[in-house]
């Protein structure tokens, strides 16, 4: 391959990037596909973000948008998912009798209206879609068996490398 200051038009080079650990801070998905100029047209985007980078609500334009199945030829390896155990809209109750909507990791909804805080574990699934099956019940009870919320945010804070000053990263 030539050096980049020997490339032509019509050259070809070979690009690459390094490994890179990212977390993924939004997944869009567009149904029809979303309509970009290029194709294939993207049914799925993830909002990504540098390792050591946190999320900052204020600003528009942060990180970057991923299509996790277009031409690249990318590969994606799962490192953790925080709550990996309970998935979008699930309702629980903690440890306390509070009842909770999970929105996601750091998304979490209170029944009660008081101030929200963190939910204390274990947590007993009471809503998936309707009633839960016994076996997603069961592995939310044990996965909260131990462990805490805190325990979760420091594994990600961990791994993502994401310095936080509150208890949501």
């Amino acid at each position: 391959m030539p050096a980049e200051t020997d490339l032509n038009a019509g050259n070809t080079c070979l690009v690459g990037i390094a490994p890179t650990v990212v977390h993924v801070a939004a997944v869009y998905h567009f149904d029809p596909p979303l309509v970009t100029g290029m194709l294939p047209r993207p049914a799925c985007y993830l909002e990504i973000l540098r390792q050591g980078e946190a999320h900052d609500p204020e600003l528009e334009d942060q990180g970057y948008a991923l299509d996790p199945v277009g031409a690249e030829p990318i590969r994606i390896e799962l490192l953790f998912r925080p709550y990996a155990f309970l998935e979008a809209g699930d309702e629980v109750v903690d440890h306390d009798g509070r009842a909770w909507r999970f929105d996601g990791p750091w998304d979490w909804h209170p029944f009660d209206g008081q101030q929200t805080t963190i939910p204390a574990w274990p947590l007993k699934l009471l809503s998936r879609n309707g009633d839960p099956a016994p076996e997603d019940t069961a592995a939310v009870t044990q996965q909260t068996g131990t462990g805490s919320h805190e325990q979760e945010l420091q594994r990600w804070t961990r791994l993502a490398l994401v310095k936080r000053s509150t208890g949501q990263p």
